[in-house]
């Protein structure tokens, strides 16, 4: 989809309209501050100002300009800061990924042998640890686990109910 197809033609008119607006403003509150500062810095001795009030007139055309100006040339504003920060942000998330790596894998590594150590079913009868999917201890060859009828989970020795579905088991 094109630039002309997603801009309606109200805000192109409107656009152009800010951008001439603008910059009159803009001029017009800039020629009233320098006849004021022209008037205020040539009296001689203890002359009052003749053009004091023109700095008051000016403030608002300048900063009204400004808005105006920020409406009409804002797309094109932010298509060149975003240009300009694109490398930046790109470089900044390069060296955090960079740098955060080697702790990433040692996250990783701790939370997987916290799984690992978890998952170990400790006998009943002769205390010895086994694998997770054991069933039977590899030291004294009592049963560990219950496999649950409906969903073929393995649970504990002494699980009622299935981890996995909330069948009941039977002892």
């Amino acid at each position: 989809m094109g630039q002309k197809n997603f801009i309606p033609e109200q805000h192109v008119k409107a656009r152009s309209f800010f951008r001439l607006l603008g910059p009159v403003l803009l001029l017009i509150g800039g020629a009233c501050m320098l006849v004021a500062l022209v008037d205020f810095f040539t009296i001689q001795g203890f002359e009052e100002p003749k053009f004091f009030w023109l700095f008051f007139v000016a403030i608002p055309f300048i900063f009204s300009g400004f808005v105006v100006s920020g409406l009409g040339y804002g797309g094109t504003v932010a298509k060149y800061q975003s240009r300009e920060y694109a490398p930046v942000a790109k470089d900044t998330f390069n060296y955090l990924a960079k740098e955060t790596t080697s702790g990433v894998k040692d996250i990783t590594n701790a939370i997987q042998q916290g799984v690992g150590s978890k998952q170990e079913l400790t006998c009943h009868s002769c205390q010895h640890p086994n694998a997770s999917h054991a069933k039977f201890c590899s030291e004294c060859g009592e049963k560990l686990a219950q496999v649950c009828g409906q969903c073929e989970q393995v649970n504990s020795q002494e699980a009622k109910y299935c981890n996995s579905c909330g069948n009941t088991l039977e002892k």
